[in-house]
């Protein structure tokens, strides 16, 4: 009986230590488990951190070779100096010519008198020359001015990529070994399509310099690009885009590349967007007249209101389209005016042909 004991008391230890063995087993394994699991997460995450250094390097890039191109805008203006001061030594030759000309006058009258109208018509010549080519200048100038991307807000715009970035960095949390992340504000663009909208809205910057004409539904494009930046670095702000455009209009009417942007430029620099109650209205027609009528309303600070006028004259942007719609568009017209309840209305009215 005793020997029976024992071997049962032994059994039952046996069972015990192999319960205690098999839960030591397990808990290695769930360590393996998590080792792996962390280094996997880990190799994932510098994966995409190295991806987003490559795409941040390359905006830097383009924003050098941008300014290269202002560099050479710069040298283009002291070429048109140059000619300039051509021009006015020419007209300075011609000045000193006639009055050798005049002191050296003999009998021959008629072919002084023929000598002078053909010195007049070359004056008026050189003259209609230089008009043209002042004309063209500030065409190119106009484009220039209205073809752009505000550089405070392009730097707005990368710093608050910067800031999410880190923040995503930050936002991963560790329990018992396991990373975690943090549930983000779903209301916001990804950063990394932020940084690709800003991306192609440089591009299209840059091209439209060199670009005629674009197709509205083009200009929409870019147009909701801006938008969801301007959502992105004004959370708050509520934004509504009514076009009641057909597609064969939006395919077949062109207008200048950047036409509409200097509106959204302009509601972000002077316009109030932070609180829960501010917006962004846009509303794109054809109005009774067959016009194109590109409406924007946002909100605005009281001050903003009471000093409109005084500010109205600083607006580069509007300014410059204003410019470039008389240019390019004769009968057309642009309004910019504060309205009732703190909001603020540009309202673009475009003679298409």
């Amino acid at each position: 009986m005793n020997t029976l004991s024992r071997q049962a008391k032994l059994l039952a230890e046996n069972e015990k230590l192999m319960i205690i063995i098999l839960i030591l087993l397990s808990f290695l394994v769930l360590i393996i488990i998590r080792n792996w699991y962390n280094l996997y997460k880990k190799r994932s995450f510098r994966r995409e951190n190295t991806l987003l250094k490559a795409q941040l390097q390359s905006m830097q890039i383009t924003i050098k070779n941008d300014k290269k191109k202002l560099k050479n805008t710069a040298l283009f203006e002291l070429k048109l100096k140059n000619n300039e001061a051509q021009i006015s030594n020419l007209n300075k030759n011609i000045t000193d010519y006639k009055e050798k000309f005049y002191a050296t006058l003999s009998d021959k009258e008629k072919k002084i008198a023929q000598q002078k109208v053909a010195i007049h018509l070359q004056e008026k010549d050189i003259n209609h020359q230089r008009k043209a080519y002042e004309r063209y200048v500030d065409f190119k100038n106009v484009e220039a001015n209205n073809t752009r991307l505000g550089a405070h807000f392009i730097k707005n715009v990368i710093s608050q990529i910067y800031e999410d970035l880190e923040e995503t960095e930050l936002s991963y949390k560790t329990i018992f070994g396991i990373q975690y992340k943090r549930i983000k504000d779903k209301k916001k663009i990804p950063s990394v399509k932020a940084l690709k909208n800003i991306f192609k809205l440089l591009d299209y910057n840059v091209s439209a310099l060199n670009t005629e004409s674009t197709t509205i539904e083009d200009e929409l494009i870019h147009i909701n690009m801006f938008l969801e930046l301007i959502q992105y670095l004004k959370p708050n702000a509520k934004i509504l885009m009514h076009d009641s455009l057909t597609a064969n209009q939006k395919n077949t009417i062109r207008i200048k590349p950047t036409l509409f942007f200097p509106f959204l430029e302009n509601a972000l620099k002077h316009g109030s967007l932070n609180n829960e109650s501010s917006f962004i209205s846009i509303d794109l027609k054809e109005n009774k007249q067959k016009e194109l009528s590109y409406c924007l309303v946002n909100s605005t600070e009281q001050v903003l209101i009471n000093k409109v006028n005084e500010k109205i004259s600083s607006k580069f942007g509007l300014n410059a389209l204003k410019q470039l719609v008389d240019t390019y568009y004769p009968g057309s017209k642009i309004e910019s005016t504060p309205i009732s309840n703190n909001q603020y209305l540009a309202q673009l009215t475009l003679t298409i042909k």
